[in-house]
């Protein structure tokens, strides 16, 4: 590049420097403003122009991406040798994870690119790039394009299919959830993969609008694909516990191959295996794929906006708390999430109910009512049941029941069946725990039974156990321990501390009831130290009182995480699935 510019001692450099718009350092050269390299470029004359780019494109043989560009830059008409170069600079950008930048070197090569038909594809295959940009506006201008150049059904398909996915995180559900079902029913004789593509973004609509005549239409579909992990993936998403828990046992293999391929679409893959690990709770298993997927959106830039509501899910799950906060701080910090309601209203309702769990019940309120604000309820069902739970959180820090127990009927419908199919039934033991106090155990054993019916076909050993929770909570004093014992019996019981250190307590408040202290002390020593370690400052508060009832003394000065102050620390560090 420095063989282009002139000699030092070329008068041209006087004139330059005495202008005050570059500055020599040796071998560099500095502007003096970054934009006034583009006025100098558009002041230029265009034939100036012209040459330079030719120039330029000399002189980087070695440099095939940017070569690429300045050859478009020439480039006045259709050009397929330039064409097939700035496709090959979007493959290299691809696999090192640059997807903006992939994504307008396709857009740039449709362009030049002699065949309509053919054009149209490569503006297909941008918009499926830019999706992982989180840009909705960009991806709608892509896809429109490439359906005014072709009549392919593929293509169309294609391009429509790209704008539902994204589309998808606005809350439109149950209109996108019919364009994608179509499009698979469309083609699945005769383009199969695109179908297939299709009703695996259906899935993702599924799971967060909970509709189950979206399940209906998934199973009607399914048979009519070709088998594969693809479709296996699309039926745990859909119905996690009819026959979804047989790919568990093979998820850690599928994560080690993919880890062990390379770069080459990567993180794509691994997020879709991590969120099948996350339905199926494998959580620890999801956790750590998470990170390694993340990891390489990082390295690349945003992370695509759908992404964000599983993560910090899993997040919390797992005990991660501080991290979950970051990933909804980031969520909602995207400059593309002011289309996106339907993932800022995730991040929202997450948020919400973490920091609830902390005792921060103001702000948890403040969230979770903005999240219900931006979303449909029926549209996202998800959303809201995660809204409501982090509302139940907060009713529960504050002693008040009634108020808990108003809101968990909101996560269960009128007939005790779960308004959302999978984010429902982690909230039981609440349920059963609120109705215990104010009177309502007809009601809530009638939920907890229909669950459990359900959950004895294909629930994980996690969830069985929320039922044995939540079946001691309600039973009568003298028959609850069977129950205890078995909720805590599970050996996976530690994937979520939370959990088990709730389940730790309330076995030790019933043991202390009975007057049985020595048994008690170890559960609620377990239980005391995992709530202040996650900083759950409302359990451990109970958890203290009943250490003191059970005659240890507990300093109470030992420092505690401030819910406020992590609030605050998360949203300054602040990031694209599916919540």
């Amino acid at each position: 590049m420095l063989a282009l510019l002139p000699d030092a001692g070329d008068k041209a450099w006087a004139a330059v420097e005495e202008s005050g718009l570059i500055r020599r350092a040796g071998r560099h050269v500095r502007f003096r403003h970054p934009l006034v390299r583009s006025a100098i470029y558009h002041a230029a004359p265009f034939d100036a122009r012209m040459n330079a780019h030719r120039a330029l494109a000399g002189a980087l043989r070695d440099e095939p991406d940017r070569r690429a560009w300045h050859l478009a830059a020439t480039a006045l008409h259709p050009d397929a040798e330039v064409s097939a170069a700035l496709e090959r600079t979007a493959g290299r950008a691809r696999r090192r994870g640059g997807y903006a930048a992939a994504a307008k070197a396709l857009a740039r090569a449709a362009e030049l690119r002699p065949g309509r038909d053919d054009g149209a594809r490569l503006l297909a295959d941008a918009a499926g790039l830019a999706v992982y940009t989180g840009d909705l506006s960009w991806v709608e201008e892509l896809a429109g394009r490439a359906r005014a150049r072709t009549d392919d059904p593929a293509v169309l398909a294609t391009a429509s299919l790209h704008v539902g996915r994204l589309a998808a995180l606005t809350g439109q559900h149950t209109a996108g959830f019919g364009e994608l079902a179509a499009i698979a029913g469309d083609l699945a004789a005769t383009h199969p993969a695109i179908a297939l593509d299709a009703l695996a973004a259906a899935a993702v609509l599924r799971f967060y609008s909970g509709e189950e005549s979206q399940r209906q239409e998934i199973d009607r579909l399914l048979p009519r694909l070709p088998a594969g992990p693809l479709r296996e993936w699309a039926r745990i998403v859909s119905d996690p516990f009819g026959g979804g828990r047989e790919l568990a046992p093979r998820l850690p293999g599928l994560i080690a191959e993919i880890a062990r391929a390379g770069a080459g679409g990567r993180p794509e893959r691994l997020t879709a295996l991590a969120i099948a690990a996350w339905v199926l709770d494998e959580t620890p298993l999801a956790v750590r794929t998470f990170d390694e997927a993340v990891q390489s959106w990082r390295s690349a830039g945003p992370l695509p906006d759908g992404l964000g509501g599983v993560v910090a899910l899993a997040c919390f799950e797992y005990g991660r708390w501080d991290r979950a906060r970051e990933v909804c701080a980031e969520l909602g910090a995207l400059p593309a999430a002011s289309r996106l309601h339907h993932a800022v209203a995730c991040a929202h309702a997450i948020e919400a109910l973490i920091v609830a769990s902390q005792g921060d019940t103001a702000a948890a309120r403040t969230l979770a009512d903005g999240a219900l604000r931006l979303v449909d309820p029926l549209e996202s069902r998800s959303v809201a049941v995660y809204a409501h739970r982090a509302l139940t959180a907060a009713a529960l820090a504050e002693g008040d029941y009634e108020a808990a127990y108003q809101h968990l009927r909101m996560i269960f419908g009128a007939g005790g069946d779960p308004v959302h199919y999978h984010a429902s039934y982690p909230a039981l033991p609440d349920l059963a725990e609120s109705a215990a106090r104010t009177g309502h155990h007809a009601e809530a054993i009638g939920i907890v039974e229909r669950a459990a019916q359900v959950l004895a076909r294909g629930g994980s050993p996690r969830l069985c156990g929320l039922v044995h929770r939540s079946r001691a909570l309600l039973a009568e004093p003298e028959h609850a321990e069977p129950g205890f014992l078995a909720g805590l019996a599970a050996p996976a019981l530690e994937r979520w501390p939370f959990e088990r250190a709730q389940a730790q307590l309330e076995y030790a408040e019933w043991l202390r009831r009975r007057r049985r202290i020595a048994e008690a002390r170890p559960f609620l020593t377990a239980a005391y130290d995992t709530f202040r370690r996650l900083g759950a400052r409302p359990w451990s508060e109970r958890a203290q009182a009943e250490l003191r009832a059970a005659g240890l003394d507990v300093d109470a000065a030992t420092p505690e995480p401030c819910p406020a102050s992590r609030r605050n620390s998360s949203r300054s560090s602040a990031w694209p699935p599916a919540g």
